[in-house]
């Protein structure tokens, strides 16, 4: 089977510790025959360029300065977005129109609004999509979905998730995610820590009903930090910075669930996620210094207790080794999947207009109750 041809937009040379290089291209560069790297597109057609000589791409490869210019590239079968969350409308659009498959990261688009309208006409073009949401194939909560399976700890009677970003200094931000600050961008605490985790925790336990929320600022206006460290302004936040969301657990019988996650750091010398489900005959627990664990390694553990025995295992969290290491890791078995052409097998734009619409509503009941 002929290669499928990629087209990567954000891929840039100046970043070299970028998400699209830490994620995508360890892959991309040897996925083995299926995939090749055949454009790159970013601001201007010499900074593409110049990402092309930084990472050795083959001379052949193409350079864009113009989203459009590489969807009219014939020799293009995918186009990967991996830029920040308020450019992924206007630069993943012309590659839809043209028939292009494409792959995005999350969330889909800065709103639920274009997120809509890139689904809608991603179905109309009959292209295939799909989008980071790689908390799905992670193998830590693939392997907590097991063991519901297996039916270890009986029925599942609830479960309860406590979470921290890990923000050392939570009155400080870097001048690099100062736009995690404007609901605008669509690139938050809200709709990318905590719409990664609910993303992955629904992979495992199914939807939720009968949801309640409350979303606080408690720091309505936050330090800008230069890359020296130095205070360059202070700005008003209109983002939570604290997420409580509650409901019922539709695939088990409505048990309850609650969902915390803060911006800061967790208590000295204690876990910043711990995951616990509840059931008849026991308890399975997730703890990690991070929620973050479909994007990076922080050392997570899977405890399963035994209520008959009161013994407490600690479970293998992946049986095969990738070659890959987080980021990269999740990243590849998305493109895997993506590669089968098995629907169902990877989250797509449809799945992402789902997760936006939870998040919105999340926010509704906020501006509702006088939130930003």
């Amino acid at each position: 089977m002929a290669p499928i041809r990629v087209g990567i937009i954000g891929l840039s040379a100046r970043a070299a510790t970028s998400w699209a290089s830490r994620a995508h291209l360890p892959y991309l560069l040897a996925s083995n025959g299926k995939y090749e790297i055949k454009a790159l597109c970013n601001s201007s057609v010499d900074t593409a360029q110049a990402a092309i000589d930084a990472y050795k791409l083959p001379s052949s490869t193409k350079a864009y300065g113009d989203p459009q210019a590489l969807a009219n590239d014939p020799d293009i079968d995918l186009v990967v977005c991996s830029v920040r969350v308020d450019a992924h409308y206007k630069t993943i659009k012309p590659s839809i129109e043209a028939g292009k498959d494409v792959y995005v990261e999350w969330p889909l688009a800065a709103n639920l609004e274009d997120a809509t309208e890139l689904a809608t006409l991603a179905r109309e073009k009959g292209v295939k999509t799909m989008v980071s949401l790689q908390g799905r194939v992670s193998p830590v909560y693939l392997k907590v979905k097991a063991l519901l399976a297996e039916n270890r700890i009986g029925k599942v009677f609830s479960s309860s998730v406590v979470a921290s970003d890990g923000t050392k200094a939570p009155t400080t931000i870097s001048e690099s995610l100062k736009y995690f600050l404007d609901r605008r961008v669509g690139g938050n605490l809200l709709t990318i820590f905590f719409g990664h985790l609910v993303d992955s925790i629904h992979n495992v336990l199914g939807p939720f009903t009968n949801t309640k929320s409350t979303l606080a600022t408690t720091r309505s206006h936050v330090n800008i930090l230069s890359p020296s460290g130095k205070i360059t302004e202070t700005i008003a936040s209109n983002i939570p910075d604290h997420i409580i969301y509650s409901g019922k657990l539709l695939n088990s019988e409505n048990a309850p669930i609650s969902m915390f996650l803060r911006r800061g750091a967790p208590f000295k010398d204690t876990p910043g996620f711990v995951w616990s489900i509840l059931g008849e005959t026991g308890e399975i627990r997730v703890v990690s210094a991070s929620p973050s664990i479909q994007a990076f390694d922080h050392s997570p553990r899977i405890l399963v207790e035994s209520f008959e025995s009161g013994d407490v295992q600690e479970v293998d969290v992946e049986e095969k080794q990738s070659p890959f290491k987080l980021p990269a890791k999740n990243i590849a078995t998305l493109y895997e999947a993506f590669a089968s052409g098995e629907k169902g097998t990877f989250p797509d734009f449809d799945d992402a207009v789902g997760l936006h619409k939870e998040l919105g509503e999340m926010l509704k009941e906020w501006d509702a109750e006088g939130g930003h």
